[in-house]
């Protein structure tokens, strides 16, 4: 604590999304994120910091399915609790995770698309480039303050055409594995108690395939804020 302090100090603005999302055991997000935090928003306001920014998801909810989305939750509560004068930014999902990382590397490797569910389920994308902009944007305007401000882009799509769009993108056979939303919903209880991260990923899995979450309102926020998010398209032209 005393190290987080110095760290703040003469500091103006603080930008965090650190998180341990991946994190298992005595490591595990819902045993170190929220504590780190409200650390944080302690020595923030020790040292008179004027405003904190903290990177949740659009969608934030208590009672959330997935655990590092109920973790972003209390994250967010003890911000406000603090007193700490503050920005919420909730960006919708990450081009660079749910794109490159999840479904591209699949393609890439094997040549199968891994898909969640029967991959009907639609979601807004944004890239991460884009939620810093947002990001050096609110920084620059004193007056954004103790709000959210809801993040995403234009492109409001299902994983089956994200799939396409990749496998074009790369030449391949089109191949595609669907996890059955069935396991999803039986497995993640069964395998924390040896695998906490595979049970986690399990119930994003699950979370993709069954929620649909697109954002018609997208372009408020871009336009208050002066951001211009890329699609899908855009994102996955430029992949490598």
């Amino acid at each position: 604590m005393p190290k987080l302090t110095e760290a703040c100090r003469g500091v103006e603005q603080i930008v965090t999304t650190a998180n341990n999302n991946m994190g298992r055991g005595l490591a595990s997000p819902s045993r170190i994120d929220l504590s780190g935090y409200q650390n944080l928003c302690a020595a923030a306001r020790n040292t008179g910091v004027r405003r904190l920014m903290y990177v949740s998801y659009r969608g934030v909810a208590q009672d959330a399915p997935v655990d590092i989305f109920r973790i972003k939750w209390y994250i967010e509560d003890a911000i406000r609790r603090s007193g700490v004068p503050h920005v919420m930014l909730r960006p919708t999902a990450f081009m660079d995770i749910w794109i490159d990382q999840l479904l591209a590397k699949g393609i890439r490797e094997k040549g199968v698309a891994t898909i969640f569910g029967d991959g009907h389920t639609i979601a807004n994308y944004i890239a991460v480039d884009d939620v810093a902009e947002f990001a050096v944007k609110i920084l620059s305007r004193p007056e954004v303050v103790n709000e959210a401000v809801e993040a995403g882009g234009p492109s409001d799509v299902s994983q089956n055409h994200l799939a396409t769009l990749i496998e074009r993108r790369f030449k391949s056979s089109g191949k595609r594995r669907h996890v059955p939303v069935a396991a999803m919903r039986l497995l993640p209880p069964i395998i924390r108690p040896f695998n906490e991260v595979a049970a986690r990923l399990m119930t994003l899995g699950l979370y993709a395939a069954t929620k649909s979450a697109p954002f018609p309102g997208w372009k408020s926020s871009a336009d208050r804020f002066g951001v211009l998010p890329r699609t899908v398209e855009t994102y996955v032209d430029q992949m490598a």
